[in-house]
């Protein structure tokens, strides 16, 4: 399928959200949620070659900065865009900013704030998000700065992350995997309330601190409160 318009894509966006609600009318409503499903098939394609411009350019980046040249990059699965407009009703498709991502892995927070500075000198921004300076409820942290690559300046997510703020995150996405559940998102399970407090500490003790005693009781805590979680959850 040829590149999708702007409206064919915000067309297609509005068709599987009426299908999610089950507003879809007609015997043909099938046929037309996958025609959508094909059009966003080929917007999400079309990320392809503007994500590696951005995943060459931020190595360029990095060793301009002198910094560890630890970068991956990945297309958002289509199962995941259409889970992303079944929760965010008001997010037209065409403005996904994080259809296509590169991770850049630092030694510290000093590191991203260079990479930061630069990368905003050196792209046109249209998205920033710092959860270092304020941090998730979930306790995610990291720096993402959305830029624009190629013809149509598709958006492209980059996030920059120390290695104990990554650490944190895949210990997150493990446990989720391992129960079947998106603890990336907000939420208020146990796992999420230890996984908070847990990123607390470590941001601390990444800065050359010590947790304080109240923190250290309160990791207690959540710890005891998930483990019959963890438990049931077998």
């Amino acid at each position: 399928m040829a590149e999708p318009s702007k409206s064919q894509v915000k067309k297609a966006g509005s068709t599987m959200r009426k299908f999610f609600r089950g507003e879809l009318p007609g015997h043909d409503a099938v046929d037309r949620a996958m025609a959508a499903v094909e059009t966003i098939e080929a917007f999400r394609a079309a990320h392809a070659t503007p994500l590696v411009s951005a995943n060459n350019g931020l190595r360029s980046m990095l060793r301009t900065e002198r910094c560890p040249v630890e970068v991956s990059q990945r297309l958002k699965r289509m199962t995941t865009i259409l889970d992303k407009l079944r929760r965010e009703p008001t997010l037209a498709l065409a403005s996904m900013q994080d259809i296509g991502g590169v991770r850049a892995i630092l030694d510290d927070v000093a590191q991203i704030r260079r990479v930061e500075a630069r990368l905003m000198r050196n792209r046109p921004v249209v998205g920033y998000s710092d959860y270092i300076t304020s941090p998730r409820a979930s306790g995610y942290r990291g720096v993402h700065v959305v830029v624009t690559y190629g013809e149509a300046d598709r958006p492209i997510e980059v996030q920059l992350r120390t290695k104990v703020m990554h650490e944190w995150a895949i210990t997150v996405e493990r446990l989720g995997g391992n129960l079947g559940q998106n603890f990336k998102q907000d939420g208020d399970t146990p796992v999420q309330r230890f996984m908070a407090v847990v990123s607390e500490a470590m941001a601390i003790e990444e800065q050359g601190g010590e947790p304080p005693l109240d923190l250290v009781r309160r990791i207690s805590r959540a710890r005891a409160e998930m483990l019959p979680y963890l438990e049931g959850n077998r």
